[in-house]
């Protein structure tokens, strides 16, 4: 799809997934999506990045500013290096931040997608100005991010790595390199192997909602233990943190209702923490919304 009027010296926003690569500016205070572009695990980062800036340049000949958000660590000091992404295996090293300066010959930002989704909210007043919060993002992964006052808080750059925290030691094998990762047993992959288990069959998690919402025995019996497993990190994460509070976004955050019980009775057995835990709705334009917010703000 394309824009029915042109871009001037807009601030552009990418979100770069597995799937997809969605396209978007902020034009007169108003964010659109204006593009999507497939990726997928041979997609290679020279040839997508080329493809996104042609488009924009023909959308916007000078454009003001551009963010990129990804999955991963993001090496921001140096400019925007993905020193490592869960999703694109080709990606790993790419310095899309100068990729994308040379093409576009404008300033880029890049960061993690997580980072830019938690941009968007806080700028839509969605994550409170005041207090110490953790957002965190179930899908295939877990992503997360650190917001003191409203600001990220970045560390020596790569914080908010929550899904690669340990929660068994010798446990199942995860492609950062350890073992016993938080998100091999609270991510996607996780929950559709839960209810394989208990009956063979394999089934997505959109219809898994739909059978435990019916009252399914082994798809709520999948939740369940998907929610053990929730609670678990999050306990974990109190424990470290003595946040405010948590946001919970992503895929699976929608079938909060479904896992949160379970996800409760652990977090109150291993931690002595309040328990805060807010859904914070997922939208298709989220990660590039952010991302463009991202370019406006830092660029």
């Amino acid at each position: 799809m394309g824009f029915s009027n042109k871009a001037e010296g807009a601030y552009w926003g990418i979100d770069v997934g597995g799937s997809y690569a969605k396209v978007g500016c902020i034009t007169n205070e108003c964010f659109r999506i204006v593009k999507t572009f497939p990726t997928g695990e041979n997609c290679h980062p020279e040839d997508l990045l080329r493809k996104i800036s042609e488009f924009i340049l023909a959308e916007d000949t000078k454009p003001a500013a551009v963010g990129l958000g990804t999955a991963g660590l993001i090496d921001r000091p140096a400019g925007g290096v993905i020193r490592f992404s869960p999703n694109l295996p080709l990606w790993n090293s790419a310095n899309a931040g100068n990729i994308l300066r040379n093409l576009l010959k404008a300033p880029v930002v890049v960061d993690n997608d997580c980072n830019a989704f938690a941009v968007g909210a806080i700028n839509s007043g969605l994550i409170p100005s005041e207090g110490l919060w953790l957002f965190i993002t179930l899908g295939t992964g877990i992503g997360g991010t650190i917001i003191n006052r409203g600001e990220i808080i970045y560390g020596t750059g790569y914080s908010g790595e929550f899904g690669h925290t340990t929660v068994r030691e010798g446990g199942i094998p995860c492609p950062c390199g350890s073992d016993g990762c938080w998100e091999r047993y609270a991510g996607k992959n996780a929950l559709k192997w839960y209810y394989t288990r208990l009956t063979g069959q394999k089934i997505s998690p959109r219809d898994m909602v739909l059978l435990a919402s019916s009252g399914d025995i082994p798809a709520r019996e999948a939740f369940r233990e998907y929610g053990r497993w929730v609670g678990i990190g999050l306990a974990n994460l109190a424990n470290c943190f003595s946040p405010t509070g948590f946001f919970i976004g992503g895929g699976l955050s929608a079938a909060l209702s479904l896992f949160e019980s379970s996800a409760l009775q652990q977090y109150k057995r291993r931690c002595k923490h309040h328990w805060n835990v807010s859904l914070l709705k997922d939208s298709p334009v989220a990660g590039a919304y952010g991302a463009a917010l991202m370019a406006r703000k830092q660029c």
